[in-house]
């Protein structure tokens, strides 16, 4: 039974539940969620990053981030509070590790230990950024229903928009209230990243019941390449670069128009329905 401390708390809790999503590899997700995050913590928000693209967890080689332990050792006994790191950057990392076993151990193992160690800390927490893996995943409807935005990365090659295309129709018959946002990334002009916008946003409201909030186009840009051999986020190493600046634009519109309400379900039950707890 939740005290009357819990429920005020629940109740002046603005945590935003983000996920980035893509309908194929490849396309720059984990990179756009790397440099979202830099940019929300700049803002001076304190954002969490769940690292969750299972098999490819690469979030922390990414930004050169030493993540020395993974979700594997919160079932070994650890707690979460240990295995979470504070970045150089600001924010926080959660690794999900790297194998599906550790996956399968974040579904089906100590849910309830989990969610209360996770929710404790996340209390203090203004976004939960969620990385997830390529491709639409049944597993992950839980963490799909509690988001409060989407962000889709898709590139102009053709078997990424239409694998955008699929994973927004399987997306949509779940009906999910959160808001919706593209991202178009290594375009090689903007004119040609409005256009996808524009045709890939006409094609969701035509087969989906989704509707995007707003687009956002990514340069393809050498210094981009350079930065992830730097193994640092280009929105430090390269401020003034066009995708630094969409970033930014992207971050700055996110946490500019927070009056977008989720469902009627209480934050923590939105949190423990992500563990695959039930009330």
């Amino acid at each position: 039974m939740r005290d009357q401390a819990s429920e005020l708390r629940d109740q002046v809790h603005l945590a935003r539940i983000i996920t980035t999503v893509s309908g194929k590899g490849g396309v720059g997700k984990s990179l756009t969620t790397l440099n979202l995050a830099v940019a929300l913590s700049n803002m001076g928000k304190r954002v969490l990053v769940f690292d969750m693209d299972v098999g490819f967890a690469n979030l922390n080689i990414l930004g050169g981030i030493e993540s020395r332990k993974t979700l594997k050792d919160f079932f070994g006994g650890l707690k979460l509070k240990d295995i979470i790191e504070k970045t150089k950057y600001g924010f926080w990392l959660l690794n999900g590790g790297n194998s599906a076993n550790d996956f399968y151990a974040f579904q089906f193992g100590e849910r309830e230990r989990l969610f209360s160690e996770f929710y404790e800390f996340v209390s203090d927490v203004d976004y939960i950024l969620f990385d997830t893996g390529a491709g639409y995943s049944k597993m992950l409807d839980d963490i799909y229903t509690a988001s409060d935005d989407f962000i889709l990365v898709i590139t102009p090659e053709p078997t990424a928009i239409m694998d955008g295309y699929t994973f927004v129709k399987l997306l949509s018959m779940k009906k999910p209230d959160g808001r919706f946002f593209l991202v178009v990334n290594m375009v090689n002009d903007l004119s040609e990243g409005r256009n996808i916008i524009e045709r890939f946003e006409d094609v969701a409201r035509r087969f989906s019941s989704l509707r995007f909030e707003k687009g956002f186009s990514i340069l393809n840009d050498p210094q981009v390449r350079r930065s992830v051999r730097e193994q640092i986020p280009f929105i430090i190493s390269y401020k003034s670069i066009q995708p630094s600046l969409a970033i930014l634009g992207l971050s700055s519109f996110i946490n500019g128009d927070t009056n977008h309400v989720q469902d009627k379900r209480t934050f923590v039950d939105r949190i423990k329905s992500i563990f695959g707890l039930r009330r």
